[in-house]
Formats: C-alpha cells, sequence, structure tokens
C-alpha cells in the first residue's frame, strides 16, 4: 500500500467518524479504524483491479465507502451517549478553538483538493 492509497484510508475513516460521532468511545474508534482500514483495502482491491473502475477522485472508494461504512457501524453503537450530549448545553456546541481548527482544516481542504484527486491520474487521463 503506498502513501497516498494510506490517506485515502485515513480519509475514508474520517467520513466514518462523521458518523459515530458521540456514540463511540476512543478505544472503539481505534477498533474501528483497524477494521476498517482492512475493508478499506479489500473495496479498493475489489473496485480497481477485478472490477477495472476509473475512480480517479474517489468518490466510490473513499467518500461512498467512508460513508456507509460508518452508517453500518452506527447500527452496533448504542446512542445515549449521543442522546444525553444533546441535552447538555456545554457539549453540543463549539467554542472560538475549535471553529478556528475548523476553518484551517477547510482551507487547508480546499488548497489541496485538486492535488488529491489528481493523484491517481496517469498520463492524459
Amino acid at each position: 500500500m503506498s502513501a497516498c492509497e494510506g490517506e485515502f484510508c485515513a480519509g475514508a475513516f474520517l467520513i466514518t467518524m462523521g458518523a459515530i460521532l458521540g456514540k463511540a468511545t476512543f478505544p472503539q474508534q481505534m477498533l474501528l479504524a483497524t477494521l476498517e482500514s482492512f475493508f478499506f483495502s479489500l473495496n479498493s482491491v475489489v473496485v480497481l483491479e477485478y472490477l477495472h473502475v476509473m475512480d480517479i477522485g474517489g468518490a466510490m472508494t473513499i467518500h461512498m465507502f467512508g460513508a456507509y461504512f460508518g452508517l453500518a457501524a452506527t447500527y452496533f453503537f448504542s446512542n445515549a451517549r449521543a442522546i444525553n450530549d444533546e441535552k447538555s448545553k456545554d457539549k453540543c456546541g463549539g467554542n472560538y478553538n475549535s471553529q478556528l481548527i475548523a476553518m484551517v482544516g477547510t482551507l487547508f481542504l480546499f488548497i489541496y483538493w485538486p492535488s488529491f484527486n489528481g493523484i491517481l491520474a496517469k498520463g492524459m487521463a
């Protein structure tokens, strides 16, 4: 597995984390990341090598896999923690630092998005 495929796997897990946010503890997220990296690699091999799908932007192998894996993972987690966090006013809102970090992350996303999409293109693809 190359470094860019590892970054794609991390991106898929970040999408999955959005689905399980507030439902899973840190050890559960680590176990889920380990399982997801195995299934992500298996999905990439099936889609790219056996089905010969051209997925340059990663719409199927990264985004759809991360979203559907996250939705499947939420079935196994209790929503009691998320409901309790919603009832308390302190845990659902962001503060200045979290919003600043989110803004900086969004800027980096927009800066590096073209190279992220085009890294797997070969020749004039």
